[in-house]
């Protein structure tokens, strides 16, 4: 009795339908049918799959005889293929190489020229989104701080925390108005860039300076294009760390 007898056997005793063996096996009923009919010759995995369908150890279903026949079919088949990839790669011409071109990193401009934002505006834009701290002080750094201004007049020169005409402004960028509500913010307005203290209720934004002699100004936010860059985190004469 050979392993296929031996399977089909197995199968038998097993009393369970063939429709269950296929759907466990994980293969089409026909095929189940044609192997237990002998007319077509279960692969290995196959031969596994179906024995173990049944709850029996394949290992017992085959004899060492048959191991030997389907790792020996196995290794004929592999030696053709790669036969086969040897006349092939014999007819195609081999591929040139091609050049390897070093990409160059562009260097980054490091100018602080101010950037003036309108014809009135109270800040000028030096420095937005730096990657790498360069320009920003260690302390604004770890306080999230990416963006850098220089503040233009006296508006913000009041309070507890006086920020000075020339002094440079550092902040976390944002573009949300409730991450930005109740802070001191740069803003872009229609008429230019600003750093107030930015308050929002319902449609309502209200811009205050920290100098009393600065009046505060409320705006329609539906009426008007309001465009947040971030909150202050930190300011410092020119040159001098916060």
């Amino acid at each position: 009795m050979d392993a296929i007898e031996r399977l089909i056997a197995a199968v038998q005793a097993s009393g369970l339908k063939r429709l269950r063996v296929a759907t466990d096996a994980d293969m089409p009923p026909t095929k189940l049918s044609k192997i237990l009919n002998r007319r077509q010759v279960p692969s290995v995995l196959e031969f596994i799959a179906i024995a173990r369908a049944i709850g029996s150890d394949p290992a017992l279903l085959l004899t060492d005889g048959d191991v030997v026949i389907e790792v020996d079919k196995v290794r004929v088949a592999h030696a053709a293929v790669s036969q086969a990839r040897e006349i092939l790669g014999s007819w195609l011409p081999a591929a040139p190489i091609a050049p390897v071109v070093p990409l160059v990193k562009p260097s980054r401009d490091r100018s602080v020229v101010p950037i003036r934002a309108a014809a009135d505006p109270n800040a000028e834009l030096i420095a937005e989104l730096e990657t790498e701290r360069v320009l920003i002080p260690r302390t604004a750094w770890n306080r999230g701080a990416r963006i850098i201004a220089k503040v233009v007049g006296d508006s913000m020169d009041g309070g507890s925390d006086p920020i000075k005409d020339g002094e440079l402004a550092f902040l976390k960028p944002t573009r949300s108005p409730r991450t930005a509500n109740g802070r001191v913010a740069l803003l872009r307005r229609d008429d230019g860039l600003f750093l107030k203290k930015f308050e929002i209720s319902g449609h309502v934004i209200r811009l205050t300076s920290t100098n009393e002699r600065h009046e505060s100004v409320e705006i329609d936010a539906r009426a008007s294009d309001v465009q947040i860059y971030g909150y202050l985190v930190g300011h410092s004469p020119i040159g001098v760390a916060p």
